[in-house]
């Protein structure tokens, strides 16, 4: 079979024959955007990674603005900033930028979801306050609440009982729980206990499901493809990603070896050739030698144009009509006549008469 037949084969046996694709079963990591965290275990993209390829409860997904998006049952929507999966620390801000604004209305709670506040929680005042008396607070205004009349500070409540710190020129406008060390530019940090990961993090290693007992262990970043899986699923993955790369080596041996065997063809026979023609010459010369064709008789035609055989104005080798003075050269043999310098050069190549073909040496 051509080299072309069998790559054509091939190529139909794999793209045409149905296999189970690898991307629909494997667990690679992924992106909302360029810009965006890193979403791998046990976080997952919903509509971008498979089920098995996240934990539950720790489902994201990508807005209309392709940013990456945390929905906390009980609180609604919260864009994620970063994803620290060594501390197992997710960093979270308010879509509408005014997070504080979400702890001044209760809107912000974990129940029902698996995260935990990363610094626990403190109680904090939130102040109406002049410019003026904002301006003695080391806590800087919350700028998404306040404007040019007035300036909204949220401060822990253990600093409002010390003396002098102006906060009887201030109105309290509500108390609420707010993780420590809250900072409004740094958005809300959240941990998370389970899934336990950070052992195999500080080895260098990723967290996944085991697909044979759907436990949580510790995998290399090379294995992480095929989390989750069963080992028939594996070895389905692998056989479906190793065959594009076997039928390319096939071909191309194939093809290689069609052109080997294709240069070796065409250079064989002027190899043998050359090799046949250094050792037995004789061999390879069909005519006849020069002394032999110079014994054949020789004729010049007059001004008359007197032709052993008058039809015969001709020359069967060039076609042209002889003319007066021109020599021509007869075969004994037959006594076929042609010009000399016609038919000399048909008798060094051949030892036939061109018209009879027999044998034009003398007998």
């Amino acid at each position: 079979m051509a080299t072309l037949e069998i790559f054509t084969l091939l190529f139909f046996l794999f793209f045409f024959l149905p296999h189970t694709p690898a991307r629909a079963t494997t667990c690679p990591r992924s992106k909302c955007t360029a810009g965006s965290p890193s979403v791998r275990f046990p976080f997952r993209i919903s509509n971008l990674q498979p089920s098995h390829c996240g934990y539950p409860g720790f489902d994201l997904s990508c807005n209309n603005e392709s940013q990456t998006i945390l929905t906390l049952s009980s609180s609604g929507d919260f864009i994620v900033q970063t994803i620290n999966y060594k501390d197992q620390i997710i960093s979270i801000h308010d879509p509408d930028n005014c997070l504080p604004k979400r702890f001044l209305d209760h809107d912000v709670t974990l129940k029902d979801s698996p995260f935990i506040y990363a610094h626990g929680l403190e109680t904090y005042m939130f102040l109406n306050c002049s410019a003026a008396a904002a301006a003695t607070w080391t806590f800087a205004p919350i700028s998404c609440l306040s404007n040019e009349n007035y300036k909204v500070i949220a401060a822990p409540t253990s600093l409002l009982s010390l003396p002098g710190n102006g906060s009887e020129q201030c109105v309290v406008i509500s108390t609420a729980l707010v993780p420590s060390l809250f900072d409004p530019l740094q958005g809300l940090q959240l941990g998370w206990p389970e899934p336990e990961c950070l052992s195999c993090e500080a080895a260098g290693l990723y967290c996944g499901f085991d697909g044979a007992s759907s436990q949580i262990k510790c995998l290399d970043p090379s294995d992480y493809l095929f989390s989750g899986l069963s080992r028939v699923a594996k070895f389905g993955i692998i056989i479906s990603m190793g065959i594009p790369g076997l039928l390319c080596i096939i071909g191309t041996a194939l093809c290689v070896c069609d052109l080997i065997s294709a240069g070796s063809r065409s250079h064989q026979p002027i190899a043998e050739l050359s090799t046949v023609s250094n050792r037995e010459p004789h061999m390879l010369r069909m005519g006849l030698d020069g002394q032999t064709i110079e014994s054949y008789p020789k004729t010049q035609l007059g001004e008359s144009l007197e032709l052993p055989e008058p039809k015969d104005n001709t020359c069967p080798i060039c076609l042209g009509e002889y003319k007066a003075m021109a020599i021509l050269r007869t075969i004994p043999a037959c006594s076929h006549y042609f010009h000399a310098s016609c038919i000399d050069e048909w008798l060094r190549l051949n030892a036939t008469c061109p018209i009879c073909r027999n044998q034009s040496q003398k007998q």
